[in-house]
C-alpha cells in the first residue's frame, strides 16, 4: 500500500513556488499562522489512502484532500510539520472564530492573501474539523464547507482539511456531492521500529536533558516488545497506537533509575512492568483532561465530569446502542453547562481513542475492555454475552484479562455463571500454539445450604512443551445458567444444581474431551458435531432434565471421538445410539465416589510429554480430595492404580485400572461403570470409615 510522506508527496503536491520567509510580518487573522519551526522530536506516522471513504479519489489530482485520524494520534503535529515544510498557511479551527459561510474567504481577504490564493501561490492546511463542528450549528458547518468547496474546486494546489474520523466522514459526504474527486487519507499505526522512535521522541519532550537516554531507549524497546507479545494478534493497532506509545514514554519518564527498570524487564520472573490495564487506564485519565477545553459556568465541573468510569459507561452505550442508559450520577449543572457538556460528548464519545479504526475495525484490546465492562453492566450484560458467544472460536483474546479487572492470576475472583463460557472462549483465543486450556466447573457439596449452591471455576492453561500450568480461579453460583455457545472444547462441568445451555446456532461443535453433569441441560441447535483433536476422546453429557430442538438430526462423530449421554428419555431419537445408563447405587456416597473416581482418572488425559502423568500438587488439591475423594485416592494408591514414580508426579497404570475396576480409561471418560467399579468404591469407603 502506497505511503504518502512529507518528502515524497506533500512537498511536491503543495508546491506553490511561494517563499514564506517574506511573510513573517503578514497580519493573519486569529487561528491562522505561517509555521516556521517544526517539532524537533517529530516522527512521521504512516499515511495511506482510505479503503472505505473517498477511496476513489486521486490524491495526486484532488482539489480537496481530507486527512482522517483517530483521537490523539498526532494529526495536528503532522499538519504543522507539513505547513513548515511546504509554506502553507496553518489554520487551527479550535482557536479561530467559529466557522460560518465565508470563514475561508473572509480569512483570506482579512489576512491580505486572497490574491495569492487566486494565483495558486498559497494554500491552507485546515486543522480541527471536529472542534469546528462542536462549536457551531449544522447549518453553519455546512456553509463553511460550501465556502471551501467554491474556493478550491478549480485550484491546482489542493486545500487540505484535518479531522477525526467522524468529522472527516461527514465533511466528505457533504463535499463529494459537488466535487467528485475528493481523496481521504488516513493516519495509521506505527511499526515496531517507528514505535520506539515515536516513544523516544515523546520521552525527550518530557525529559529533554536526561543523561540516561541510551538506557531509556532500551527500556522503551523492552516495554514495547512486552506489549507486542501480549497483543500479537492485534498487530500494530494497539502497540503501534500513538496514545499507547505516549503512556509507555510517560512510564519511563517517571523512572528515577532506568538501569534498574531495564534489569527488571530482562528478568521474566519479575512479571510485567506495563500491563494492558495500566495502559488503557492511563488513556482514560488523559482523555478526562479534555474538560479543560470547555468553558463552564461552574469551574469545578472540569474535575468531576468525564471520569474513566463515566467514559466506559458512555462507550458501552455507544457501542451497544443502548437508549436511556443509566450513567453514574452526574453533578448538578446549569442549563448552559449541560448544553456545553452535551455538545462536547457528541464528538468526544464517537471519536474516543478506544474507538479508533471505526466500529468494524477496533483494536481488539480496546474492544475487549469495552465488552468486559458491558458484561458487568446489567443493562448490556445479556447482549454482550450473546455477541461474544456468537463469535465461536474467533473470540476476543483480551476480554478475560479485563473481566478480571486487573487481578493477578493467583487471585480468585467472582464470575457470573452466565459469563463463564465467554471468559473461557476468550482465554482459548489468547493461547499460543504450545498451549492448551481446560475449563473445570465443580459444584460445592458442603453441608451448609448456602455453600452447596456455590461452585468453583478453574481455567487451566498448560504448556505442552514444558509441562507447566497456570490456573485462573473464580467462584460462582450453581443456580444460574452456564452459556457455552457453539464451539466448546476441553470442558469439565459437575454442577448438580446448574442449568447448562449449549448453542444457540445453526450447528454446535463439541471438541472432546468434554464432561458435563448438571441438573438441566439445553441444546439449542439442530446439528451437533463431535470431534477429537487428540486421539480417542469422549464427550459425556448428563442431566436430570433435558431440552433439545425438535427435528434435530443424529449427532455427527468425526475423527476418533465418542459421545455418551445420560438423561431421562436419552434413548429417544436422535440420541438413541449414544444413551448410557448410569450405574445404580442406593448409597449417594457411592454415586459421589464414582464421580471422584472418574475425575481422578480423567485428570490423566494425555498432554505434554509425560503422557498419563499428572502433578502431585494437582491430584492432591483439596478440590480433588474433598468429600469421598481422599478415600478413592488412598485406595487407588494402595491398589497400584496410581503410583508416585517421581516425587512430583502421579502416574496412572491403565492395566491395573482395567483389572481392578473393570473399566478402561475410555470407559471412565464415558462414565461407563460396571459392578467392579461400584465394588471398588464401596470397598474404598469401607476402609476409610474404619
Amino acid at each position: 500500500m502506497k505511503k504518502y510522506t512529507i518528502e515524497d508527496f506533500w512537498i511536491r503536491r503543495l508546491d506553490t513556488g511561494h517563499d514564506t520567509s517574506t511573510d513573517t510580518s503578514v497580519p493573519l487573522v486569529e487561528g491562522w499562522s505561517f509555521e516556521h519551526e517544526g517539532l524537533s522530536t517529530f516522527k512521521e506516522a504512516p499515511l495511506t489512502l482510505s479503503s472505505e471513504v473517498g477511496g476513489d479519489g486521486d490524491p495526486e489530482t484532488s482539489p480537496i484532500l481530507l486527512v482522517s485520524a483517530p483521537g490523539a494520534v498526532g494529526k495536528s503535529t503532522l499538519a504543522k510539520e507539513i505547513a513548515v515544510r511546504t509554506g502553507s498557511i496553518y489554520i487551527d479551527l479550535a482557536k479561530a472564530q467559529p466557522v460560518a459561510g465565508y470563514t475561508l474567504t473572509g480569512g483570506l481577504v482579512r489576512s491580505k492573501v486572497k490574491s495569492k490564493w487566486d494565483n495558486n501561490s498559497v494554500t491552507v492546511l485546515i486543522d480541527g474539523l471536529d472542534e469546528a463542528r462542536l462549536r457551531t450549528k449544522e447549518e453553519a458547518f455546512y456553509a463553511f464547507l460550501s465556502d471551501v468547496e467554491e474556493l478550491s474546486k478549480d485550484s491546482t494546489v489542493p486545500t487540505v482539511l484535518f479531522g477525526r474520523t467522524g468529522a472527516v466522514q461527514e465533511a466528505w459526504l457533504i463535499l463529494s456531492e459537488n466535487v467528485p474527486n475528493i481523496a481521504v487519507l488516513e493516519i495509521g499505526y506505527y511499526k515496531p521500529e517507528a514505535s520506539v522512535d515515536f516513544a523516544e521522541a515523546t520521552l525527550h519532550t518530557l525529559k529533554p536533558n536526561s543523561p540516561h537516554q541510551s538506557v531509556e531507549r532500551e527500556a522503551l524497546e523492552l516495554l514495547l516488545k512486552q506489549l507486542r507479545s501480549q497483543t500479537e494478534s492485534d498487530g500494530d493497532r494497539f502497540a503501534g497506537y500513538a496514545p499507547v506509545l505516549r503512556v509507555v514514554a510517560e512510564r519511563v519518564a517517571k523512572e528515577t533509575n532506568p538501569s534498574e527498570l531495564v534489569s527488571t524487564l530482562k528478568q521474566v520472573s519479575h512479571g510485567e512492568a506495563v500491563t494492558l490495564q495500566t495502559v488503557v487506564s492511563a488513556i482514560l485519565e488523559r482523555e478526562q483532561g479534555k474538560l479543560k477545553e470547555l468553558e463552564f459556568e461552574n469551574p469545578s465541573l472540569s474535575s468531576t465530569l468525564y471520569s474513566p468510569k463515566e467514559q466506559l459507561s458512555r462507550l458501552i452505550a455507544h457501542v451497544y446502542k443502548v437508549d436511556n442508559f443509566k450513567f453514574s450520577e452526574l453533578p448538578e449543572m446549569s442549563s448552559e453547562d449541560t448544553q456545553t457538556y452535551s455538545s462536547a460528548l457528541e464528538t468526544w464519545v464517537s471519536e474516543h481513542p478506544f474507538l479508533a479504526g471505526g466500529p468494524d475495525n477496533l483494536s481488539a484490546v480496546f474492544e475487549g475492555m469495552i465488552s468486559a465492562a458491558a458484561l458487568h453492566d446489567p443493562a448490556t450484560s445479556a447482549s454482550a454475552r450473546q455477541q461474544e458467544l456468537s463469535r465461536g472460536s474467533a473470540a476476543n483474546p483480551f476480554l478475560y484479562a479485563f473481566y478480571r479487572e486487573g487481578k493477578a492470576e493467583s487471585e480468585s475472583s467472582s464470575i457470573n455463571p452466565e459469563h463463564i463460557g465467554v471468559v473461557y472462549a476468550s482465554v482459548r483465543a489468547s493461547l499460543a500454539r504450545s498451549e492448551t486450556a481446560r475449563l473445570s466447573v465443580e459444584g460445592n457439596e458442603g453441608a451448609e445450604e448456602e455453600e452447596s449452591l456455590r461452585a468453583e471455576v478453574d481455567i487451566t492453561i498448560d504448556r505442552i512443551d514444558t509441562n507447566q500450568s497456570r490456573v485462573l480461579r473464580f467462584d460462582t453460583d450453581q443456580t444460574g445458567i452456564i452459556h457455552l455457545g457453539t464451539h466448546i472444547e476441553n470442558v469439565d462441568i459437575e454442577t448438580l444444581h446448574a442449568h447448562v445451555e449449549i448453542g444457540p446456532g445453526d450447528e454446535v461443535v463439541l471438541v472432546a474431551p468434554i464432561n458435563i453433569e448438571c441438573e438441566e441441560l439445553s441444546i439449542s441447535t439442530k446439528k451437533v458435531i463431535v470431534e477429537s483433536h487428540t486421539g480417542k476422546q469422549v464427550v459425556f453429557l448428563g442431566a436430570e432434565k433435558f431440552s433439545g430442538e425438535s427435528g434435530a438430526s443424529v449427532p455427527v462423530l468425526r475423527s476418533s471421538a465418542d459421545l455418551s449421554v445420560s438423561w431421562p428419555g436419552a434413548k429417544n431419537y436422535p440420541w438413541t445410539n449414544f444413551a448410557t445408563k448410569p450405574p445404580s447405587a442406593s448409597d449417594p456416597r457411592v454415586d459421589e465416589a464414582l464421580r471422584r473416581l472418574r475425575r481422578f482418572v480423567t485428570e490423566f488425559r494425555s498432554h505434554g510429554n509425560k503422557g498419563l502423568a499428572r502433578s502431585k500438587k494437582k491430584i492432591e488439591n483439596p478440590r480433588m480430595t474433598k468429600g469421598t475423594g481422599q478415600a478413592i485416592l488412598n485406595s487407588m494408591l494402595a491398589n497400584g492404580v496410581l503410583h508416585l514414580k517421581q516425587p512430583r508426579h502421579y502416574f496412572l497404570n491403565v492395566d491395573r485400572l482395567s483389572e481392578l475396576i473393570g473399566a478402561t480409561y475410555h470407559d471412565c471418560m464415558a462414565r461407563r461403570f460396571g459392578p467392579k467399579a461400584v465394588s471398588f468404591v464401596q470397598e474404598a469407603l469401607r476402609v476409610a470409615d474404619n
